[in-house]
């Protein structure tokens, strides 16, 4: 039912709790997970520091997807998220998206009804991956 499944990841909790979705349904459908990480374009950071930390969150993707048996690659990117999340999926061949519906502290959030508690709140790369992509997204909550 699905090949690839794509899941992007930042590093919180969120999107690990994401990314155990994505292999539970990986391993479901023997499906291969293309797990991405973005590093911001422009950032104050070291970009040596933020490669080190990507490289790190992915590789514990895989290493608890490799529990499963299930396939990860790997994808650190250079972008800017919200902007490129579209294309970044589709060049991963996924017929799946798995995201969060936040993501790290830094991202803005959308709110689906004016004055709305947080429930009804979703992180800006979901909210715009929802609307403009190819494929399903399963939004986890």
């Amino acid at each position: 039912m699905f090949d690839v499944i794509c899941v992007p990841v930042d590093g919180s909790e969120y999107g690990y709790k994401a990314a155990d979705v994505a292999i539970e349904i990986a391993e479901k459908f023997s499906s291969k997970i293309a797990a991405v990480h973005v590093l911001e374009e422009f950032s104050f950071s070291s970009y040596d520091s933020e490669e080190d930390s990507g490289d790190a969150i992915l590789s514990k993707i895989s290493k608890k997807a490799a529990e499963h048996n299930v396939e990860v690659v790997e994808h650190l990117l250079t972008a800017d998220a919200l902007r490129d999340m579209k294309f970044i999926v589709n060049q991963t061949g996924a017929d799946l998206v798995v995201i969060h519906r936040f993501g790290s502290d830094n991202e803005r959030f959308v709110s689906f009804e004016e004055n709305s508690v947080s429930d009804h709140q979703i992180g800006s790369v979901a909210e715009r991956l929802l609307r403009i992509s190819d494929v399903p997204v399963l939004l986890v909550r």
